[in-house]
């Protein structure tokens, strides 16, 4: 379980959360929503210990983590299936892959596909690799509503067993969250 208690994080002398107390469970999905600007990434930071709290404690139990940044951050020198199988293997990689709908581009690299496409990339890279938590901030921008709605079906099954945190605007994600958490 992964555990907040107090947390105060700022950033050049202004604070972006302030007082963040949670425990987190470890299976579920926990739907983080609030407007721009209110701490949402920071917060996802804070919990795959990217950052460090300035104030209070954050207690992990060794859990491995997998992360969906707000940017893809492919690499460009990779194809699609090398990029996906960064933490995984190649078939492992094009399976997902192909469950996202991109069994055809498989040996793609970024620049060739399309900016939803390259999305989906960035998840079937943080789904390769065998996590305990997969965090995942806005991973759906760019994806038009069909498109979505089947990579949320691949994300639900493919993290049933573990925690699934995910930074979203959209209510019915949030409505069908185990947990919610609004900043």
């Amino acid at each position: 379980m992964i555990r907040l208690d107090h947390v105060y994080k700022g950033f050049n002398g202004n604070a972006v959360l302030e007082d963040i107390s949670l425990a987190l469970p470890e299976k579920g999905f926990c739907a983080i929503t609030g407007r721009s600007g209110r701490g949402k990434t920071t917060l996802l930071y804070l919990i795959a210990g990217l950052y460090k709290p300035d104030r209070g404690s954050i207690q992990r139990n060794g859990e491995t983590i997998s992360m969906v940044f707000q940017e893809d951050r492919l690499l460009p020198w990779e194809t699609a299936a090398q990029n996906a199988a960064t933490a995984s293997t190649r078939e492992i990689a094009a399976k997902l892959l192909t469950e996202l709908g991109l069994g055809a581009e498989l040996d793609k690299y970024p620049r060739e596909l399309s900016g939803g496409m390259q999305r989906r990339v960035s998840i079937a890279r943080a789904l390769a690799a065998k996590a305990d938590v997969y965090i995942m901030d806005e991973p759906f921008k760019g994806l038009d509503p069909e498109t979505r709605s089947a990579v949320f079906g691949v994300i639900r099954r493919r993290t049933e067993d573990a925690l699934l945190i995910m930074v979203t605007h959209d209510p019915t994600d949030a409505e069908c969250a185990d947990m919610r958490i609004d900043l």
